[in-house]
């Protein structure tokens, strides 16, 4: 058989695989690749989760020990328990999970209406706003942290749930209107206009038709912004300076002392910081489903 001398040795090597390989085994050849970059990736993306999980329960000796264990021999709960009662971790959890969850409904609510009204209202500049709104995202927080920390300053406040909802809120609303603009683009105001003609209100309709419809980005916007929050850490160093104000990002930078780092308080704190996420995510996948459904995207 002769081979064009033109083509590149790994064209050569292609061409003869498919010429001479009969096609169901180059079916279970490709079934056995896609395996094994599905483990591969697998196995790059969750050894660093695998690390954390294991060194939370590692003793401290164990845990510097120069013999790598892939179970640790006598696991503890040590670590989680010094969480709790040698230091303020629950008192920056409790921070967090409000900042976070305050963040999600303002974010969820102001996103909902800015979307709809964007999509279904005519004014002039309309578009312009529209596409200004995600512009506005790529600024770097901290140039929006600073000039925030005196306005807030002047509004008193400063170390209070409010003054971290709204900034967390203000930085995760631009992308979250844009989404919702796209979402409700998504929805036929035939639908809607249906129901007015049976008597429905345009809130009703809203309500009963648009949003069941745009459940899906709404539950895209309630992720994101809980995540932005949650991880949030230049807002929050600037904003929360009092000990008892602290959300989980800034509090555990009390783990690392000057002269050591408490591993086995950080692998811990971050198993107990990555939980909620996982839950949040766990549990709305379902209503995520179901939104692409109802809406017609499945």
């Amino acid at each position: 058989m002769s081979y064009n001398t033109s083509k590149s040795p790994i064209e050569r090597i292609i061409d003869y695989y498919v010429r001479n390989v009969p096609h169901a085994t180059q079916r279970r050849l490709s079934t056995w690749l896609f395996r094994f970059l599905v483990g591969a990736t697998v196995i790059v993306v969750g050894f660093p989760t695998y690390v954390m999980l294991k060194a939370s329960i590692q003793p401290e000796l164990e845990l510097f020990s120069n013999t790598f264990l892939f179970v640790p021999q006598n696991p503890t709960l040590e670590n989680f328990a010094g969480l709790f009662t040698e230091t303020s971790f629950a008192r920056f959890y409790l921070n967090s999970i409000v900042a976070a969850l305050g963040t999600m409904v303002i974010s969820v609510v102001s996103a909902t209406l800015a979307g709809y009204s964007l999509t279904r209202f005519s004014f002039p500049g309309k578009k312009r706003l529209a596409q200004s709104v995600l512009f506005s995202y790529m600024f770097p927080p901290l140039l929006l942290a600073l000039p925030m920390f005196m306005i807030w300053r002047d509004l008193q406040l400063l170390n209070s749930y409010p003054g971290i909802i709204l900034a967390h809120s203000a930085h995760a609303l631009p992308f979250d209107i844009w989404l919702m603009w796209k979402f409700f683009q998504t929805v036929p105001i035939s639908y809607e206009e249906s129901a007015w003609i049976y008597g429905a209100s345009r809130l009703r309709a809203m309500r009963d038709v648009a949003i069941p419809m745009a459940l899906p980005g709404i539950i895209a916007v309630s992720i994101f912004s809980f995540a932005i929050s949650w991880s949030d850490f230049t807002f929050a160093n600037l904003l929360l300076t009092q000990e008892s104000m602290k959300t989980l990002p800034i509090g555990m930078l009390g783990f690392i002392e000057q002269q050591a780092v408490n591993w086995g308080l950080i692998m811990s704190a971050s198993v107990m910081m990555a939980l909620p996420a996982f839950l949040l995510v766990y549990f709305l996948q379902s209503y995520l489903l179901r939104g692409f459904s109802v809406g017609g995207l499945g």
